[in-house]
């Protein structure tokens, strides 16, 4: 009893914790506001939804007590009740859909492709909401985009040495205003990575303390994005490109966040279909790194992979034909 009461507050209070430290804006500090969710997540995964949704009003009760109401709305709606939620739906027991008829029977607990959905629509839902906040606050979107850019273009003037590292025949007010443009994409793909490692890393630290209730899945195998969502991502594609702003910034945030789910699904079939090649870590080696120094190239790319997997089935695939050998 006195775990179930203590842990969620402990929970609570770190995760409180890493969000306020942001207020120093040194690298450690934004380290620490990246795994704000974590404390929250290992509750809910280690003693259920009830205790995640504890420490998560706990953690919100702080930042408004340390800070202000309105941070306290902003940590609970970004950070502790996306958390919260993706924990609480992981360790869910399956479920058939119903519109989905036969094909045996229902997975005893809920997949890793709905988990990595549930994250993609929380990413898209926080990046609207940051959205529909710019246009309301500033009274329209030009204006609200207007205003984040002369507020960041001081800091990228700063950052790139008065402007001499950034690209050629680009000013710093350019180059703030095409960051800010890019930020509803940018704010729906971060957010779903964001969630998907700290629930990978608090389902880590709920297994090894054995207070995992659901087994741990074999994630190159078991990552499986539908194929009416791999449609849905590059229908978005064309209103992203052709419609005027704000609109296309709606279709921007669905492409952002179902494009982040096809990386890690590309990333799950890689990991799948090189098994058993002899130079398997220093290939999967490369490729996380080509994903970190070339990421404008590679993450695309293995985007596209993951789309091919969900129309082609390239796993299943590669996994019948060595049944057959």
């Amino acid at each position: 009893m006195v775990n179930r009461i203590a842990v969620p507050i402990g929970a609570g209070l770190a995760s409180a914790l890493m969000f306020v430290v942001t207020a120093k804006g040194t690298a450690l500090a934004m380290a620490l506001a990246y795994l704000a969710p974590l404390p929250v997540m290992i509750a809910a995964l280690g003693w259920g939804a009830l205790g995640g949704a504890a420490a998560c009003g706990v953690a919100s009760a702080c930042v408004a007590f340390v800070v202000e109401p309105l941070s306290a709305l902003l940590f609970a709606a970004a950070v502790a009740l996306p958390g919260w939620a993706l924990a609480s739906f992981a360790i869910l027991p399956g479920a058939r859909l119903p519109w989905r008829r036969g094909g045996g029977a229902p997975p005893e607990w809920t997949s890793v492709g709905a988990i990595v959905t549930l994250a993609a629509v929380l990413g898209a839902l926080v990046s609207l909401g940051a959205l529909a906040a710019l246009i309301v606050v500033y009274g329209g979107y030009d204006q609200g985009v207007q205003s984040f850019a002369d507020a960041l273009e001081p800091v990228i003037e700063e950052a790139s040495g008065g402007g001499a590292m950034l690209p050629e025949g680009e000013t710093a007010n350019e180059f703030a205003m095409s960051v800010v443009r890019l930020s509803p994409a940018a704010i729906a793909g971060s957010t779903l990575l964001m969630l998907c490692v700290n629930l990978y890393a608090a389902a880590r630290s709920a297994a090894m303390s054995h207070r995992l209730v659901r087994p741990w899945p074999d994630l190159p195998s078991s990552l499986i994005l539908s194929a009416p969502m791999a449609a849905l991502t590059l229908a978005s594609l064309a209103p992203a490109f052709l419609l005027p702003a704000p609109a296309c910034q709606f279709a921007w945030i669905v492409v952002g966040a179902l494009g982040a789910a096809f990386v890690l699904q590309g990333l799950a079939a890689l990991h799948a279909l090189s098994r058993g090649l002899p130079m398997r870590p220093l290939l999967l080696g490369a490729l996380y790194l080509c994903c970190l120094a070339r990421s404008n190239w590679t993450l695309p790319a293995v985007a596209i992979v993951g789309l091919i997997e969900s129309f082609a089935s390239l796993r299943a695939r590669a996994a019948a034909s060595k049944s057959k050998m």
